[in-house]
């Protein structure tokens, strides 16, 4: 991942950004780092719309359960990584 501002601020964190999925702290240091960077604060523009563009293609899909053999090869996993934790 390379680096955006003079912050360090990352691709990954602009997405969590985006997503409110940051801890309040990393949240301001994003947007501080967003004030002071005209090309982070363009990424994130585009990542906005893209994030809008899909919503109005798949949002539909977004409300659809989750298909029964899908939750089950999940939660299968889940349980063989906590096996594989202890």
């Amino acid at each position: 991942m390379a680096a955006i501002s003079r912050l360090y601020v990352t691709s990954d964190d602009l997405h969590a950004y985006i997503d409110e999925m940051l801890p309040p702290r990393a949240a301001t240091r994003v947007s501080s780092a967003l004030e002071q960077d005209h090309a982070a604060r363009s990424r994130v523009a585009a990542y906005l719309k893209q994030k809008a563009d899909l919503r109005i293609l798949y949002g539909d899909v977004l409300d659809e359960p989750v298909p029964a053999t899908m939750a089950e090869m999940v939660s299968a996993a889940r349980l063989e990584a906590a096996r594989g934790q202890k």
